[in-house]
Protein backbone atom coordinates (compact mmCIF):
# COMPACT_ATOMS: atom_id res chain seq x y z
CA UNK A 1 0.00 0.00 0.00
CA UNK A 2 3.03 2.41 0.70
CA UNK A 3 4.26 1.92 -2.50
CA UNK A 4 1.15 2.52 -4.16
CA UNK A 5 0.68 5.88 -2.34
CA UNK A 6 4.20 6.67 -2.99
CA UNK A 7 3.83 5.72 -6.92
CA UNK A 8 0.34 7.58 -7.14
CA UNK A 9 2.17 10.90 -5.51
CA UNK A 10 5.27 10.09 -8.18
CA UNK A 11 2.54 10.14 -11.12
CA UNK A 12 0.28 13.42 -10.08
CA UNK A 13 3.28 15.36 -9.18
CA UNK A 14 4.78 14.70 -12.77
CA UNK A 15 1.14 15.14 -14.41
CA UNK A 16 1.18 18.22 -12.52
CA UNK A 17 4.57 19.57 -13.29
CA UNK A 18 3.73 18.75 -17.42
CA UNK A 19 0.76 20.68 -16.83
CA UNK A 20 2.51 23.80 -15.44
CA UNK A 21 4.87 23.37 -18.37
CA UNK A 22 2.72 23.42 -20.56
CA UNK A 23 0.96 26.36 -19.49
CA UNK A 24 0.63 28.89 -22.78
CA UNK A 25 -0.38 27.03 -25.80
CA UNK A 26 0.27 29.97 -27.47
CA UNK A 27 3.93 30.92 -28.64
CA UNK A 28 3.11 34.09 -29.45
CA UNK A 29 5.54 36.61 -27.57
CA UNK A 30 2.86 39.10 -26.02
CA UNK A 31 1.31 35.79 -24.21
CA UNK A 32 4.77 34.07 -23.54
CA UNK A 33 5.68 37.92 -21.26
CA UNK A 34 2.58 38.29 -20.19
CA UNK A 35 2.26 34.72 -18.29
CA UNK A 36 5.97 35.11 -17.74
CA UNK A 37 5.51 38.41 -15.54
CA UNK A 38 2.07 37.19 -14.46
CA UNK A 39 3.91 34.38 -12.41
CA UNK A 40 6.94 36.34 -11.71
CA UNK A 41 4.13 38.76 -9.39
CA UNK A 42 3.26 35.54 -7.66
CA UNK A 43 6.53 33.61 -7.09
CA UNK A 44 7.23 37.83 -5.59
CA UNK A 45 4.67 37.76 -3.55
CA UNK A 46 5.54 34.25 -1.93
CA UNK A 47 8.59 36.03 -1.21
CA UNK A 48 10.32 33.52 -3.76
CA UNK A 49 12.66 35.31 -6.13
CA UNK A 50 15.23 33.97 -8.00
CA UNK A 51 18.16 36.46 -7.85
CA UNK A 52 21.89 36.41 -7.04
CA UNK A 53 23.73 39.22 -4.79
CA UNK A 54 25.45 40.83 -7.52
CA UNK A 55 22.66 40.78 -10.34
CA UNK A 56 20.81 44.48 -10.30
CA UNK A 57 17.46 42.02 -11.38
CA UNK A 58 16.29 38.80 -10.87
CA UNK A 59 16.79 36.39 -13.22
CA UNK A 60 12.86 36.25 -14.86
CA UNK A 61 13.25 40.41 -15.40
CA UNK A 62 16.65 40.01 -16.95
CA UNK A 63 15.43 37.53 -19.69
CA UNK A 64 12.58 39.74 -20.07
CA UNK A 65 14.85 42.84 -20.65
CA UNK A 66 16.91 40.67 -23.05
CA UNK A 67 14.03 39.33 -25.11
CA UNK A 68 12.58 43.28 -24.93
CA UNK A 69 16.03 44.65 -26.49
CA UNK A 70 15.87 41.76 -28.73
CA UNK A 71 12.00 42.75 -30.25
CA UNK A 72 13.50 46.20 -30.46
CA UNK A 73 16.42 45.13 -32.73
CA UNK A 74 13.87 42.92 -34.93
CA UNK A 75 15.12 39.25 -33.95
CA UNK A 76 12.09 37.83 -33.16
CA UNK A 77 13.15 34.07 -32.24
CA UNK A 78 15.65 35.50 -29.78
CA UNK A 79 13.09 37.83 -28.19
CA UNK A 80 10.92 34.37 -28.19
CA UNK A 81 13.72 32.35 -26.58
CA UNK A 82 14.31 34.86 -23.96
CA UNK A 83 10.36 35.22 -23.32
CA UNK A 84 10.13 31.26 -23.26
CA UNK A 85 13.45 31.26 -20.42
CA UNK A 86 11.69 34.22 -18.34
CA UNK A 87 8.42 32.00 -18.74
CA UNK A 88 10.23 28.34 -17.57
CA UNK A 89 12.18 30.56 -14.43
CA UNK A 90 9.29 32.17 -13.60
CA UNK A 91 6.81 28.99 -12.88
CA UNK A 92 10.08 27.15 -11.81
CA UNK A 93 10.01 29.91 -8.80
CA UNK A 94 6.21 28.94 -8.14
CA UNK A 95 6.42 25.02 -8.21
CA UNK A 96 9.46 25.21 -5.99
CA UNK A 97 7.60 27.41 -3.41
CA UNK A 98 4.84 25.29 -3.41
CA UNK A 99 6.37 21.90 -3.12
CA UNK A 100 8.56 23.02 0.08
CA UNK A 101 5.35 25.04 1.47
CA UNK A 102 5.16 22.72 4.37
CA UNK A 103 8.86 22.20 4.87
CA UNK A 104 10.42 23.54 8.52
CA UNK A 105 13.60 23.44 9.59
CA UNK A 106 14.22 20.26 11.94
CA UNK A 107 14.66 22.78 15.43
CA UNK A 108 11.27 23.48 14.76
CA UNK A 109 8.07 21.85 16.27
Amino acid sequence: MKKFLIAAGIAAALGLTACSSMATSSDSYDAIVADATATHAEAAKMGNVWKQKKMKLAYVDHYLDLAAKAKEKGDEATAIKMAKEAQKTAHAEVAQMQKYADLKAGWEK
